[in-house]
């Protein structure tokens, strides 16, 4: 480091102020150098420095062991401020995910957090993610699965749809005449094992669902969006809209509730096994999972 800093300089006090040493420490540790390999580094002339040709040759070498041990260090430096690369389906991410991904960004563990969000399967469930929160039944070829929160589907609606459906009936929504029923807000499947209104309809065994006056939306976020404007009646995963519920942006209605075969999961790619932000991160959002009943 002395060599280098003084041949680069082209002097011993340049050198010294560099490195934050005397010009004494500086000279005298290429004595003790040139001493070592028993040539003569620096051909001095008064004050004037040149190289010999064994000090161009060292300076040389030197500079290029510098450069790649400097590379190292920035290759590692940059591996350990990485952003945390978390996905999650566009209804995970809207509203559930990225206030928590807020709030954790406050706390005192925060860190760089790159979300990434796509209803495609493929684009979530990839080594590139550190975290990927998936829905299914915890069965994932690869990847290590912890249950975030079980899917509990129920009607929802704006305040004053229901205030309206509890002020015409005693309340419950499916015994109302068919002149008074609002719209149901729905989609269409495109998994196996999403559940719409005409799933929902079939295991709570309640009749003619399909009878409805219905509003078809683009997706299952299209849904709870139309619901919070007061357009019709969604049916709600609980805990995903926990926030729309506390707030009072939505409302449950009835007390009938389906508790589903699945789930969403936090996942990590198997032998990846989170670490430090990584495992903070998924901590975090473990201990802030929704707990509904």
């Amino acid at each position: 480091m002395f060599f280098e800093a003084a041949a680069r300089r082209m002097s011993f006090t340049a050198a010294a102020s560099e490195l934050f040493v005397s010009q004494t420490a500086v000279s005298k540790r290429i004595h003790q150098l040139e001493d070592y390999l028993g040539v003569q580094l620096f051909i001095r002339n008064g004050r004037a420095l040149s190289l010999s040709d064994e000090g161009r040759q060292l300076r040389d070498k030197s500079a290029m062991a510098l450069e790649y041990l400097e590379s190292a260090v920035l290759s590692i430096s940059a591996r350990r401020s990485e952003a945390v690369r978390i996905a999650a389906n566009s209804a995970v991410s809207m509203f559930w995910l990225s206030p928590r991904l807020k709030q954790f960004g406050l706390s005192d563990n925060a860190c760089a957090v790159n979300l990434m969000t796509s209803d495609i399967t493929n684009d979530l469930v990839t080594s590139e993610n550190d975290l990927t929160i998936i829905y299914g039944d915890g069965t994932l070829s690869d990847f290590d699965c912890t249950l975030l929160f079980s899917e509990e589907l129920a009607p929802v609606a704006a305040p004053e749809i229901v205030n309206k459906i509890q002020s015409e009936s005693t309340g419950d929504l499916f015994t109302l005449p068919e002149d008074e029923r609002p719209k149901i807000l729905n989609y269409t499947r495109i998994g196996p094992d999403w559940i719409n209104w005409e799933v929902w309809g079939n295991k709570m065994n309640v009749p003619h669902i399909s009878d409805w006056p219905q509003v078809m939306c683009k997706t299952y976020t299209h849904t709870i969006g139309r619901a919070i404007e007061g357009e019709g009646i969604a049916l709600g995963s609980l805990s995903l809209i926990e926030d729309e519920l506390k707030s009072g942006k939505l409302v449950k209605i009835g007390s009938l509730t389906m508790q589903s075969s699945k789930g969403y999961y936090v996942a990590s790619p198997v032998g990846k096994q989170p670490q430090g932000a990584i495992k903070r991160l998924q901590d975090f959002l473990l201990q802030n999972a929704p707990k509904f009943s």
